[in-house]
């Protein structure tokens, strides 16, 4: 079968050629800004913004606090003005169009996405991504996704995104990084909603309340869309509904003491379609869907509720003391077939950290204890203890750790009873050497694991009707190197790395067979840079490139794909952006998304050739009056396809993605 045609030059988007000229016709401005011209603007844009504090992000997820400059790991920071910036419509858009990640709809389903980072694909890469919100763990027991849509956007104050790195403080799943989402503080009130294409509409508000002794805030959001395609023969159309609400109250009865509780509730309900054949998707995006069994469309309905609580006690200048406990209680249905999950949830993370002139460490004790309850009840527990400890002398900054985890499998039925349990390790050493007070290099080696979920753990004996250990899956092991340069110095801020990944075990769900199973040996190994160049003291180009390469170097249970790629991974993932301020009340951006092509999901053996390539291009504008700001975008401008493509073991399914130009228009305000 032939791939559908690419990427080729007559394509190429107006934002990444427009990119390309101003860098470098503009690049000799630089050295003669006018310092007053641009200090009056930006105090301008600090006055009006006052609310977002953006002094250089500090690291917070690595449990040892550390400036961007000293890392000595990789890292993407997004700030709160990122965000405000970039007017997506939720975490989701967020992820697509800021970051280097890889992120598509699982399936359809655009609640809960399937995420890749460093070419794990985008079949199974977000099992290999620790996704931590507030220091709450979001990766599920079984293989449904990171319910990413229960994360209001307007609630972040910053994404932090650290790529080959982590496993130690966050344990079991951390192959090819985190992913550490900090939510804000709310003192007074905020108001914002938008309306967009297809019934497209969002309203929310935040409410709160600060004083000496304690902080009371809440939130409120809903989300929804009457859909933009027809589904099923009798008229039905992909639809969605989204629910996200809760409140926070944090004492302070002395200095050296804050306690918090708080609570999260979230409910959602989505229809999204049966794949469309390759032919159907060429032809027309829209066409309707026929099942070729089961259901015309999925209709899925979710709740989630999180109580959150703990506390924070400085015993001295350099040791203090932290808690934290989330009990969370989840419904998953799938309302067109009659069946669904309810899980419980509980996580426990304590930890002691010390400081000293120029050493600063950590040592925490973390249990996640989660149970899916259906026909049958499965668990899995998960029990680690790690320590990290940072030396900074002089320029240069040395770190190390280690963590030692158990997990513990439970099956039980009527019929059956299985446990098992095992241990594994994780350890990190990184090294940063500051040059001058605006720019570093460093190294890093993390080595790191990925148990199997309980759907990989535990299969169906057809012949005795039973289920029973999975005798061909095994944990996943990974060696990763880091290699990197930062410059932060006005006009640029830069980040350069290189990295390679040996992964032995890579768990993978394999499409022919039918069976969750191991390769045995990959690799994986690719360049990134992130680059914020201000060419002008109101007119900035962002870059963020990743070059990822990937190839299975040996698999006993199927010798014919050595030496092929995982599916799912292109690799060339280009995001570019042009920004200009024509005064200190308006911003333009027009934006490029390009990821090269690649295997569809699940073609290990390449039968289908190479899918077509991503794109998309972007303009948004801002305009501030007083303490109101609106907003309006432009997604996919030259309404070109995108879609999820997926080998189901006998051809090719298509999910459409971002596949014609949509509309939004908004506002918030902030009393």
């Amino acid at each position: 079968m032939k791939s559908p045609k690419g990427f080729g030059r007559r394509y190429f988007s107006l934002a990444s050629i427009l990119a390309f000229s101003v860098s470098v016709t503009m690049a000799s401005q630089t050295q003669s800004l006018n310092d007053h011209e641009k200090l009056t603007f930006h105090k301008k844009i600090s006055k009006d913004d006052k609310a977002i504090n953006e002094d250089e992000p500090i690291v917070i997820s690595k449990k040892v606090e550390v400036k961007e400059v000293d890392a000595p790991f990789a890292s993407e920071i997004y700030t709160q003005r990122d965000i405000k910036n970039s007017h997506s419509k939720d975490l989701y858009d967020f992820i697509d169009t800021q970051t280097s990640l890889n992120i598509s709809s699982s399936y359809g389903n655009s609640f809960a996405p399937r995420i890749d980072m460093r070419g794990y694909g985008i079949g199974d890469g977000y099992e290999n991504i620790a996704i931590m919100l507030d220091g709450r763990k979001l990766n599920n027991i079984d293989m449904q996704p990171q319910l990413l849509s229960s994360i209001p956007l307007k609630s972040i104050k910053r994404i932090e995104i650290l790529k080959g790195s982590g496993s130690v403080e966050y344990g079991d799943g951390a192959n090819a990084g985190v992913i550490n989402i900090i939510t804000k503080d709310t003192n007074g009130i905020t108001l914002n909603g938008y309306v967009g294409s297809y019934g497209l509409w969002h309203s929310g508000a935040r409410v709160g309340i600060k004083k000496r002794l304690f902080a009371v805030e809440g939130f409120i959001d809903k989300t929804g869309n009457s859909g933009d395609r027809i589904i099923a023969k009798d008229g039905t159309k992909d639809d969605s509904y989204n629910t996200n609400k809760g409140f926070k109250l944090t004492l302070t009865p002395m200095d050296k003491l804050k306690l918090h509780i708080g609570k999260t509730f979230s409910k959602m309900d989505i229809k999204y379609p049966n794949a469309l054949t390759l032919s159907q998707y060429n032809n027309d995006p829209k066409t309707v869907p026929l099942p070729s069994w089961g259901n015309a469309y999925n209709k899925q309905h979710y709740k989630d509720n999180v109580l959150s609580y703990g506390l924070n006690y400085i015993l001295n200048p350099h040791f203090s003391f932290d808690f934290q406990g989330n009990h969370e209680d989840k419904l998953s249905n799938y309302i067109t077939y009659n069946s669904g999950y309810t899980y419980k949830y509980n996580s426990y993370n304590t930890q002691v950290n010390y400081s000293y002139d120029t050493f600063r460490g950590v040592f925490g004790i973390q249990n996640f204890n989660g149970k899916r309850v259906g026909t049958n009840v499965m668990k899995k527990d998960n029990l680690g203890y790690f320590f990290k400890n940072s030396f900074f002398i002089d320029k240069d900054t040395i770190s190390f750790g280690a963590r030692r985890e158990r997990v513990k499998y439970t099956y039980s039925s009527s019929a059956s009873n299985l446990q098992d349990k095992s241990y594994l390790n994780a350890y990190d050493i990184g090294y940063n050497h500051k040059l001058n007070k605006y720019s570093s290099v460093f190294a890093n080696f993390n080595h790191s694991f990925e148990t199997p979920d309980v759907d990989r753990f535990f299969s169906y004996d057809f012949i005795n009707h039973k289920y029973i250990f999975n005798s061909f899956i095994k944990p996943s092991k990974v060696n990763n190197f880091n290699i990197g340069y930062n410059y932060f110095k006005y006009p640029h801020k830069l980040k350069i790395d290189l990295f390679y990944a040996n992964v032995k075990n890579e768990i993978y769900y394999n499409a022919i067979t039918w069976q969750n199973t191991n390769l045995d040996k990959t690799k994986k190994y690719g360049f990134e840079l992130q680059e914020k160049y201000n060419i002008h003291y109101n007119l900035f180009a962002k870059i963020n490139y990743a070059y990822i390469n990937t190839k299975i170097k040996k698999d006993d249970l199927n010798p014919a794909i050595e030496d092929n790629g995982i599916p799912g991974v292109s690799k060339h993932n280009l995001k570019i952006s042009i920004g200009y301020n024509p005064n200190y009340k308006t911003t333009f951006i027009v934006s490029q998304i390009y990821r090269s092509k690649a295997y569809a999901m699940s073609d290990f053996d390449k039968s289908f050739g190479k899918m077509q390539s991503y794109n998309s291009t972007n303009l948004s504008l801002n305009y501030r009056y007083k303490n109101v700001d609106f907003f309006a975008k432009v997604n996919n401008i030259f309404d070109r396809k995108n879609a999820l493509f997926v080998d189901n073991g006998m051809s090719i399914g298509v999910y459409p993605t971002n596949y014609e130009r949509t509309f939004l228009f908004g506002a918030s305000v902030k009393f």
